[in-house]
């Protein structure tokens, strides 16, 4: 008997409305079926019928429309529609959640009944393993698969690594910018496993190795399906997979007649978090608060502010400096009255030293920097097949703009791939895939952001049209970027594969042999031109000069490898309900890297001309040329054997054997494997009356993989290094050879034991589904370097005596659902990971302030160490109390001297760098009576944490809504950089501090003579008093747990609006499918941080270029 829960729509309506409200997210879903029919002759206009399921159950709610139309009925209680007014030849979809969609042609029948089959898909889906595919529904492991479609449809995007930010549960993918080409990408799976390395996943594409850049260089159209292996199940891979695989499939030919499919949209930005610098007038107020403070700190008995004004250092502003000087009439303009014509916005001209400058701060140098920029990508491809032929043909080019305005900045890609399938004969398959990816990123040498680090207030442009000079003769940003030089970092891959399957079942049954072989060719080429850019005077003279006399550097990188495996593999079912399968082969790679830079250094023969060659570079002893090359080797043995009794048990055994070149003979062979096993509960017996169970599975996996990241290809070897010293009779300097480093026999891999326990599980019909894993991992044999004494003569070599550990989950869920013609979709997951160094040799494990990269017993990489601060001085008396109790040995004996180690000021009655009203307080943790570096603690760890990704999905009548969500739920970032605190470095200023610092008084506003009050009285901030005094903003704000920013954000990092024209229109335009589409990236944020900066900005603070947001148009059309 069906279910209850399923026999009353409206409880599966509110049941699909609770979903929706936890979840959010998804993407709509055709569902596909077969059915059984009994009908009887039609007799009128009137069609009749009922759904039922394989139980003879009726189905509430199934949608019955009539093809290529919008007419439609849904089934009532008891599973039965009727349809009116129906022409005898029209043909009828039936479909249903969980259940295989039906077309049926009426034929002049009246009476239909129709039973429909449950949907086995999301179990039956098959999944892309190591050298192997398997169904989801046997998976043993904790391998997760996503579409190409479901990650890259419609999204403005084209770098594959940003587009899967947020879509596997474990799989982390961060970056530092939305600036294309230069999007600063990482990815990490499950975390760090090592203080080595970068901890990147293994990427292989179509089953030859790549790299993170090669990946980012694909064309997104081009790929059908990303598996992501996360546990022990990597080990087939060996010696680089502790970190994770992600393997990458492209998209083959079906059979069927050829379909032509081209892929089009237009995209722009749009402002998204900007940086948070000040503008002309808030600098000029922030300054003018500083200053003032400064002055009281220096003159603390002067409390009026004419008085407090007359002791300013006016800096840039005072007379005889730069920025002073006298207009047409004569007037002279000075500290206070030019600090006020700047703020009232006023454009002058003066004359200083016979020199003319020009100010006119009533602008926005952001606005002439940074605009919307427009870009557009194109995909055409054609597929199809026969019973013999299959083939994809792919093109694509991208062109994609950052949001500079007066430089060329951003990446064009082209792509181009072809996939070929061949079956030679009954026995023999070919498989080839060749594929051609240029990516070529072209930016300012001079580097963007870096130019805008002054309040500008100066024209960029002469009366002359020429770069305007500054204060400093060379600090125009503009001139910078439009004259500087330029960065092209070109890319061009190409890769090759072949595979041939030979089919032996005729004389073994279920027996078949492989044997693969790739070749890939990577160049890099950098050519770098930094010019000399040279800056006139408002009346054309010729003042200071950037870069002079400019040089230039061409750099080509190349990677060439070559793959070849063998592998024979058996199928077999014996007595209906034993499957099993098994593969042995192997595998041997190679690859040789070469790298050549030439340069000079003295600038272009004709100046101002463009060119680049290094041939019309003046020659002279500044010239350079040097390179190297270096190669390594990879020799495997891997197998697979997996056992299947009667789809309940599951067991899966995985070897590898790997000889790599980078260890010493003596260590160079390593075994790893994975064991792993399952039980299908829901196949069992005593679970079949629970009709809402669909699949509930329990999987476990055991264990080892390896790595030899963190060590040369060469380190097995003694090397000598070259250099000079002064010995002999006459001291002279005389050419010596030394020993570079020592090395070592016993070196052998980094091992990583983890465990992996799983739970799979659908119900009512796959509707609702999902997914729980908890692991851990273990590093028994981490590389770290070993310290020896001095008088060792030489570097000692990196150990296998480091250990380091990682533990985590993963959460996934999911539900599906149609109301008539209605579809939606839910799912999401949350994942977190964390890691602690385990056990280090030598180690003193003794915490510095700061970030803490690799080296602390306990705490993962990147651990944050911070001083605790107990707000800021009220009072003078409070800091010297303060000096009493923590400066001093003897507060009544200062001739005692001062503490050991302290790191405070030393008092003083005058001066800006001192404890004083509005500097913070540091919290004396250790209690050992002193202000040390002792005194720190453990804020937390660098990593993202609670990493999170949330979809929703509704489809009606055509209409599609799509979208998703992405973010990170915990995860801190201590400030770093330029603008982390007030004039700390640089001139240009964080808004976040403005009108918001520590001040016991009133300041009079100089541009009303103080009628107003440019800052207010404000002691109960956390933000201390403003100083020019770059050390004293250190102390109260660097390494402080106040800059320790809370960077969890939620972010909607897609939504997609697409109309599919109904399929009678696209019929008279000979066209099989036409949709339009709306998309958005990175529209909205929500975020706990506090100084104004994107959470995914990363912790430096030195650049200017803002995050944008993404908004596209485009069309498929399917020929």
């Amino acid at each position: 008997m069906r279910n209850e829960f399923l026999k009353f729509s409206s409880k599966r309506i509110l049941f699909s409305t609770m979903m929706a409200s936890t979840l959010l997210v998804g993407s709509p879903e055709t569902v596909f079926a077969d059915t059984n029919e009994v009908q009887e002759v039609l007799q009128n206009s009137t069609v009749k019928g009922k759904v039922v399921d394989a139980n003879n159950e009726p189905i509430i709610g199934a949608s019955i429309v009539i093809k290529d139309s919008s007419i439609g009925v849904i089934s009532d209680l008891n599973g039965n529609f009727t349809l009116n007014s129906v022409s005898e030849k029209v043909t009828l979809i039936i479909s249903y959640v969980g259940y295989k969609t039906q077309e049926l042609p009426v034929n002049g029948k009246s009476v239909v009944n129709i039973t429909l089959q449950e949907d086995s898909e999301l179990l039956d889906e098959v999944v892309v393993v190591g050298y192997g595919t398997q169904k989801k529904a046997s998976l043993t492991s904790a391998i997760s698969q996503i579409k190409g479609e479901d990650a890259f449809k419609d999204r403005g995007t084209s770098n594959v690594s940003v587009a899967l930010q947020g879509e596997v549960p474990g799989l982390v993918v961060t970056r530092t910018s939305t600036r294309p080409g230069s999007e600063g990408v990482a990815m990490k799976i499950r975390g760090d496993i090592s203080v080595n390395g970068n901890s990147s996943p293994l990427v292989l594409i179509d089953g030859a190795t790549a790299s993170l850049d090669e990946l980012n260089q694909m064309n997104p159209n081009d790929i059908e399906n990303i598996s992501v292996l996360k546990d022990a199940s990597a080990a087939i891979y060996g010696s680089r997979s502790a970190s994770g695989i992600v393997l990458v499939t492209t998209k083959r030919g079906k059979k069927g007649k050829a379909k032509i499919v081209y892929n089009g949209s237009i995209s722009t930005t749009i402002d998204g978090i900007q940086t948070p610098l000040t503008n002309n007038y808030q600098w000029l107020d922030m300054f003018y608060e500083a200053k003032y403070q400064d002055a009281r700190a220096n003159n603390p008995t002067l409390s009026a502010s004419e008085d407090i004004k007359d002791k300013f250092d006016w800096w840039i502003l005072k007379p005889g400096s730069v920025m002073s000087g006298i207009d047409a009439s004569g007037k002279s303009y000075d500290n206070e009255t030019l600090w006020k014509a700047w703020r009232n916005g006023e454009t002058l001209t003066l004359i200083n030293g016979g020199k003319t400058f020009r100010y006119t701060p009533n602008q926005n140098i952001k606005d002439i920097l940074y605009g919307q920029a427009t870009s557009h990508k194109h995909n055409l491809s054609i597929s199809g097949g026969d019973d013999k032929f299959g083939y994809m043909a792919s093109v694509g080019y991208a062109d994609n703009n950052a949001q500079l305005k007066v430089a060329e900045d951003g990446e064009k890609k082209y792509n181009a791939r072809l996939n070929m399938d061949y079956q030679a004969t009954k026995v023999l398959k070919l498989e080839t895939s060749m594929a051609y990816d240029i990516r070529n990123i072209t930016t300012p040498s001079t580097g963007v952001g870096e130019g805008w680090m002054d309040p500008w207030l100066w024209p960029i442009y002469n009366e002359n049209g020429d770069f305007y000079d500054t204060f400093g003769n060379n600090r125009n940003p503009v001139g910078r970027l439009v004259d500087g030089g330029q960065i092209k970092n070109n890319w061009n891959t190409y890769r090759a594969n072949l595979v041939a399957t030979f089919d032996l079942s005729d004389y073994v049954s279920g027996l078949s042999i492989q044997g693969t072989a790739s070749y890939k060719k990577v160049e890099n080429s950098i050519q770098t031109s930094k010019n000399k850019i040279q800056y006139y005077d408002w009346v054309g003279n010729p003042t200071g000069n950037f870069q002079s006399p400019g040089s230039l550097s061409e750099q080509v990188k190349r990677w060439t490898s070559v793959t070849t495996g063998a592998f024979a593999r058996y199928e077999k079912t014996f007595a209906e309900l034993h499957k099993i399968s098994a593969m042995v082969g192997m595998t041997a790679e190679n690859e040789d890297y070469k790298t050549i830079t030439a340069s000079r250094k003295r600038g272009p023969l004709f100046e101002g001309s463009g060119l680049v060659d290094l041939d019309v570079m003046v020659s002279g002893d500044n010239n350079e040329a040097k390179g190297g090359q270096s190669s390594w080797a990879l020799l495997s043995y891997v197998s697979r054997l997996s056992y299947n009794y009667s789809d309940r048990y599951l067991l899966e055994l995985l070897g590898r054997r790997d000889g790599s070149s980078k260890l010493h003979p003596e260590q160079r062979w390593k075994n790893f494997y994975s064991v792993s096993g399952g039980w299908v509960l829901s196949n069992e017996n005593f679970m079949k009356s629970l009709e809402w169970l669909s699949n509930l599975k329990i999987r476990y996996n055991y264990g080892k993989t390896g790595s030899v990241e963190g060590i040369g290809n060469y380190e097995q070897y003694a090397t000598l290094s070259t250099g000079t010293a002064y010995f002999g009779k006459s001291m002279a300097s005389q050419s010596t050879l030394a020993l570079a480093g020592m090395t070592s026999a016993s070196r052998t891999w980094e091992t990583i034991t983890s465990h992996d326990i799983g739970l799979d599980f659908s119900f009512l019909n796959n509707q609702l589904y999902g997914s729980f894993d908890y692991y851990s991992k273990r590093n028994n044999g981490m590389f770290i370097p070993v310290t020896y004494p001095s008088i060792l003569g030489a570097s000692a070599p990196k150990s296998n005596n480091g250990k380091f550990s990682a533990k985590g989950w993963e959460f996934a869920l999911g539900w599906r659902d149609k109301i008539g013609e209605l579809s939606y979709n839910i799912s999401g997951f949350i994942a977190d990971a964390k890691s602690k160094v385990i056990e280090l040799e030598n180690n003193e494990n003794v915490p510095t302030p700061g970030k803490n990269s690799n080296r602390l017993i306990g705490k993962p990489r990147d651990a944050i160490y911070v001083f605790k601060t107990d707000g800021l001085f009220q009072t003078q008396a409070e800091a010297n109390a303060y000096y009493d109790q923590y400066y001093w040995v003897d507060p009544n004996d200062h001739g005692k001297g001062v503490k050991k180690n302290n790191i405070l000021f030393a008092p003083a009655e005058t001066g800006t760098k001192r404890l004083r009203p509005g500097a913070r307080k540091v919290v004396d943790l250790d209690g050992d009576g002193a202000i040390t570096n002792d005194d720190i603690y453990y804020a937390g760890d660098a990593a993202p944490h609670l990493t999170f990704g949330l979809k929703a999905g509704i489809a009606w009548k055509g209409i599609d809504i799509s979208a998703f969500f992405q973010g990170v739920l915990k995860q801190k970032v201590l400030r770093s950089g330029n603008h982390y605190a007030p004039w700390v470095g640089g001139t240009l200023q964080n808004t976040t501090f403005m009108g918001q610092m520590w001040s016991d008084i009133n300041i009079p506003n100089p541009l009303d003579d103080g009628a107003t009050n440019l800052v207010n009285t404000n002691t109960s901030t956390d933000y201390a008093i403003p100083s020019f005094d770059a050390n004293f903003g250190k102390w109260n704000y660097q390494n402080k747990d106040v800059s320790v920013q809370d960077s969890k954000y939620i972010r909607l990092k897609s939504l997609v609006i697409g109309y599919t024209l109904p399929q009678k229109w696209t019929n008279h335009l000979a066209l099989s499918k036409v949709r339009f589409y709306f998309s958005g990236d990175d529209l909205w944020e929500w975020t706990k941080v506090k100084d104004g900066y994107d959470p995914e900005y990363g912790e430096a603070t030195n650049g200017t270029y803002p995050f944008s947001r993404l908004l596209s148009i485009g069309i498929d059309v399917t020929f």
